[in-house]
Parts: C-alpha cells; structure tokens; sequence
C-alpha cells in the first residue's frame, strides 16, 4: 500500500467552550512509529480517544487504509485493529492482572466467560513483554 494506514484531516473537538483539538492532521504509514508530546492539556489524549472510539469527532474525517472509518465505541476500534493503551498502569486495580488484560475483549462463548482462555491470553501478552514471572490472577500491584 503507497498511502498512509491512518489518515486523520480537519479532527476538531469541543467540550462545551473548551476546544480540545481545533483541525487536526495526521497522516502513519506502515512500519512507522509516532510519539505525541505536548503540555498538559494540549489534546493528546482527546485525539486518542477519537482514534479509539471513546470520543466522537465534531468535524473531520479519518480513514484507515485507504476507507473511512468512524469507530462508534471502542469495541468497533477494536475490531478494526486500533486499540488505546491508557496511561493509568492498573485501568480496574480491583481486577485481576489477566481481567485488566483482556478487559472490553473477554473471550466468551455465548453469555460466558471463558477464563481458560483469558489466562491463556494473558500468559502469552506477559511472555510477549519478557514478564512472564507477574502473577496474573492477582490484581495488579500499585
């Protein structure tokens, strides 16, 4: 693919009086690696969250891989293959280490949880990050 996998144009964002992004442009190609950095404040998480579903756009358009994508929750980003890693280190400290990792994308059949799978899936994200040692069925250490 010659173009951009992810094309952000025009991305504005208000909340009530607050403008959070004000046109917004971004464009990343496959294989590319970006850092968003700014003051506090400055709209890094807001343009994440739009990326992510959480937050609608007010005006703008994105597209992913060449075709509009408007993500109407973070389960449609998820499926798109977008997913937010959040600055907080535990998002539901109560929960375990294997629940925080598959949180929003539990493996189910029908109406239940299927836990044999989720700790199957957080062994291999704990392998993946060289962590294996972390005690997933405990909640997260603050």
């Amino acid at each position: 693919m010659s173009g951009p996998r992810l094309r952000l144009s025009g991305i504005r964002k208000r909340f009530g009086a607050t403008t959070a992004l004000d046109g917004v442009d971004l464009e990343i190609r496959a294989g590319e690696i970006h850092a968003l950095v700014g003051e506090n404040g400055a709209g890094k998480s807001t343009l994440m969250k739009v990326l992510s579903g959480v937050h609608a756009p007010d005006a703008g358009t994105i597209e992913l891989d060449g075709r509009p994508y408007a993500p109407r929750h973070p389960l449609d980003a998820r499926r798109a293959g977008i997913a937010m890693v959040n600055q907080e280190l535990a998002l539901a400290p109560h929960l375990s280490v294997v629940e925080n990792l598959v949180l929003g994308a539990e493996p189910h059949r029908g109406p239940f949880l299927r836990h044999r799978e989720s700790r199957r899936i957080a062994a291999e994200a704990l392998a993946q990050l060289g962590r294996p040692d972390i005690p997933s069925t405990r909640p997260p250490a603050a």
